[in-house]
């Protein structure tokens, strides 16, 4: 049997009182106020809520006695079981014809947190059901696989990640027919089985959220290792490029497996730091790099004089110690560039 909590009575009770101009009172299924326009009443035993519990009927109370104030109070039934008592204090006469609207009213919120609280427990369900997905450690039982059906996965078959990263909040069902779960507000991930719609998959993500980052993984055997290949390759589009949108592991593979070895690199850190809040020195050697090391082009694209890049990179040098210009110390910036996004 649902039971009615406070937060949930006050809430009511605060709500309805905006709009009916006598005292609000909410007992649970035992006659005990737990929601109040009276918030002293809190806590205390409502005696005409106990006589609609036990009549299971309304109770008209026209005069006030010593347990009792005068109103009408009326049982909240569901699925049949009385879940609480709605009571209004004042002249019965003044007070019956909110009765039944404020049962409604009850009623109708109660629908709506319990569909909420459903809503919630699915999500959580689903919430954990990837966490196990994307553990390396998770061994694919049969009930995990009847479990990834109900999600449209088949965990015997070969899949493709495909990682969504945007900066505003983004839908979950942005894409309809796709298994896709939340990584966070603002990012997804969508687990694919058919090769032939990655492409309209990308487009129809395009066409919703022009500005989303997308990166997507090889074919793999266990959704753990797509994940992970989506993952690091979306931190190599973050970190290394400028403008681009999308990325597939398979193009960056090298470089993405080594900047997870070098995550935790204390050189990479302090690189990071020293350049952490200079956007412009970043996003010139990204467009640098970008530009496959080509100054003229560089300059062109960033709109400035060839003189002003040779200004930034050097200053760059200056900064951190590793020239742009040289090849090896080149590798040590654009690892600093991958592992400053989370």
């Amino acid at each position: 049997m649902y039971e009615l909590t406070h937060n949930q009575a006050q809430t009511i009770v605060d709500r309805m009182m905006k709009d009916i101009p006598y005292n609000i009172n909410i007992m649970d299924q035992t006659g005990m106020i737990i929601g109040s326009g009276n918030k002293g009443r809190i806590g205390t035993l409502h005696h005409g809520a106990l006589k609609a519990i036990k009549q299971g009927k309304i109770v008209e109370i026209h005069k006030d006695e010593e347990f009792v104030k005068k109103g009408i109070n009326l049982p909240i039934e569901m699925n049949g079981h009385i879940v609480g008592v709605v009571g209004i204090s004042g002249e019965v006469k003044e007070t019956r014809p909110f009765g039944n609207l404020l049962k409604s009213a009850v009623i109708l919120l109660i629908d709506q947190s319990i569909a909420l609280e459903k809503e919630n427990l699915k999500n959580n369900l689903k919430q954990e059901f990837f966490s196990l997905i994307i553990d390396s450690d998770t061994t694919y039982t049969k009930e995990l696989m009847n479990q990834a059906l109900t999600y449209g996965i088949q965990l015997s078959k070969p899949s493709q990640v495909l990682y969504v990263d945007s900066s505003n909040e983004i839908a979950e069902d942005i894409t309809v027919g796709f298994p896709s779960f939340k990584i966070s507000k603002t990012s997804l991930c969508l687990v694919i089985q058919e090769a032939d719609k990655v492409e309209a998959l990308q487009q129809l993500i395009r066409n919703q959220n022009p500005d989303a980052l997308i990166s997507i993984s090889k074919v793999n055997d266990t959704i753990s290792e797509g994940f992970l290949q989506a993952k690091s390759a979306m931190r190599v589009l973050k970190g290394f490029y400028f403008n681009e949108k999308t990325i597939s592991y398979s193009k960056c593979e090298f470089i993405a497996d080594m900047s997870k070895l070098q995550k935790n690199d204390t050189k990479a850190e302090r690189l990071i730091h020293l350049l952490e809040k200079n956007d412009e020195l970043i996003k010139t050697l990204q467009v640098y790099l970008g530009c496959n090391l080509n100054a003229n082009v560089t300059a062109e694209k960033l709109i400035i004089h060839r003189n002003t890049l040779n200004y930034r990179l050097n200053k760059i040098h200056t900064i951190t110690g590793k020239d742009p210009k040289n090849i090896l110390e080149l590798v040590e910036l654009i690892f600093m560039l991958i592992n400053r996004i989370i």
